[in-house]
């Protein structure tokens, strides 16, 4: 296995509470692509006790993550659709009431044309 020494540097944020540093490792080159890491890819950090690695997310990994993401919009979207079948059904009882008690108008049509 290959090694390369690479210095941790610092970056600034700016949070709500002001100015604050913190630690960024930064790294390129044409061996990152060698290893798997093309522009654009989606990479994997899994880190624990003074550890990191790194590796391409594999298209297993993100097949699985593209069904999870579809699976957690389907349901705000049944979420959204059940609000708006409730809110449906509350506009319908409020006009339900307004509106005139059922009758038959034909019937009421052949009594005023016998009548005549």
């Amino acid at each position: 296995m290959k090694t390369k020494n690479i210095k941790v540097a610092y970056t600034t944020r700016y949070p709500q509470s002001g100015f604050t540093t913190v630690p960024k490792i930064q790294m390129e080159g044409r061996w990152l692509e060698e290893l798997g890491f093309s522009i654009g890819s989606t990479i994997v950090v899994e880190y624990g006790e003074g550890s990191i690695r790194i590796r391409p997310l594999t298209e297993e990994e993100a097949a699985i993550r593209k069904q999870q993401e579809l699976q957690a919009e389907l349901g705000r979207k049944a979420a959204e659709l059940r609000a708006m079948e409730k809110s449906l059904q509350s506009a319908y009882e409020e006009f339900s009431k307004v509106a005139e008690p059922a009758m038959t108008y034909s019937s009421s049509s052949k009594a005023s044309a016998e009548k005549k």
